[in-house]
């Protein structure tokens, strides 16, 4: 049996989980903007292919829109500094720590220390004035970075150290990257040129959503390894697939009974057979077929790269943890790097009139405590 690659993975550094090869353009089954669509914005430059890079203890990474983040931490906690591309985005700053609580709640009281002066990050609602003031914050913060000796995260009268090393190489690439250098914009090299120096976003690939269709009859099979098992009747012609029989032959019961299960349009069902499990991971082969279980075929899911042999991911169609939302028609695979699901490469696809389309790939290699809304996205799609 194909079963999980990596069953268990310790909390250490995971420099494969991103994945960064270069991606070619046009995007893994998106649809590309149209004509109009860029004379409205014009010139938008082409899809930006998605690096992530490491500067000594500092990572940084850029999407194919050309969002970036810098971030560094240890075990202690972290610190992320993130901006868009384009002449008006404004920088953001965020720190988290599980050091001096609950690894799912970080303190209110939590400051920012650079050579012993405090800054505070956190900021009030997300109306325009907030988000002006955490611009300022966040300016205050990233102009004390580069020259800093110590950097740490307090609360109260606890510290935890944090690295420093490597953030001004960090900035200076995503500078280079967004084409911020000397520019009032600029994160570290500041100039005296206008924002209007700086070139837009590049344009995103569309993934837009094919028309909801009713999920009755498989209630419960959109996360089989949360959702109470429905009992739901595997098509005869994927049981019989040689992969899928190697498969049961050496499953348990409970994970035998795991099946993924979603209708994503009149003609077509999605089908996730579990193939092997380990801590916290669990392997699907996925398959597409006609409601009365014919014209069964392996699911197409694009992919920025390949996946590999050895990638915490699985390899080919063989993928972790998968999750399909009916109301969003995406489905999601998260292999997780630890048990806390604090690192890892969470990937989703968009159901279409199309097929499947890559919308949106996350990833951090780092195992720091930070939440996958933090992590930097490496792939984006519109729609």
């Amino acid at each position: 049996m194909r079963a999980l690659i990596l069953s268990a993975v310790a909390a250490v550094s995971l420099t494969a989980c991103g994945r960064d090869e270069p991606a070619s353009a046009p995007a893994p089954g998106a649809v590309a903007p149209t004509a109009p669509e860029q004379a409205m914005a014009a010139p938008v430059p082409a899809a930006a292919v998605p690096v992530m890079r490491e500067f000594r203890d500092w990572r940084a990474a850029c999407d194919n829109g050309n969002r970036c983040v810098a971030w560094g931490g240890s075990d202690n906690g972290w610190i992320r500094v993130a901006i868009d591309a384009g002449p008006d985005a404004l920088p953001s700053v965020s720190i988290g720590s599980w050091a001096f609580g609950d690894a799912d709640k970080a303190p209110e009281t939590l400051k920012l220390k650079i050579d012993g002066r405090e800054f505070a990050v956190r900021g009030g609602p997300q109306d325009a004035a907030s988000v002006a003031a955490n611009a300022q914050r966040a300016r205050a913060v990233i102009a004390a970075l580069p020259a800093s000796r110590s950097l740490a995260l307090a609360s109260g009268n606890q510290t935890a150290d944090l690295p420093s090393s490597g953030i001004s190489a960090a900035l200076l690439w995503i500078d280079e990257r967004q084409g911020r250098l000397d520019t009032t914009t600029a994160l570290l090299r500041r100039g005296s040129r206008p924002a209007s120096a700086v070139p837009a976003a590049p344009a995103l690939p569309r993934a837009v959503p094919a028309p909801a269709v009713s999920q009755a009859g498989f209630e419960g099979a959109a996360n089989p390894l949360e959702d109470e098992p429905r009992g739901l009747k595997v098509p005869a012609a994927i049981e019989a697939r040689d992969e899928v029989k190697t498969c049961r032959a050496e499953n348990n019961e409970y994970l035998d009974k795991a099946v993924l299960a979603a209708r994503l349009d009149g003609q077509t069902v999605l089908w996730g057979i579990p193939c092997g499990s380990g801590a916290y991971n669990a392997t699907y082969v996925l398959y597409l077929a006609r409601p009365d279980g014919s014209n069964v075929r392996k699911a197409n899911l694009p992919e920025r790269t390949p996946r590999t042999e050895g990638d915490l991911g699985g390899q080919e169609q063989w993928l972790v943890n998968p999750i399909y939302n009916a109301e969003r028609r995406t489905l999601t695979v998260f292999p997780r790097g630890r048990g806390l699901g604090d690192c890892g490469t969470i990937t989703t696809w968009t159901w279409t009139t199309g097929g499947f389309v890559l919308s949106e790939e996350r990833s951090m290699g780092d195992c720091w405590g930070m939440t996958s809304d933090v992590w930097p996205t490496l792939w984006r799609a519109r729609g």
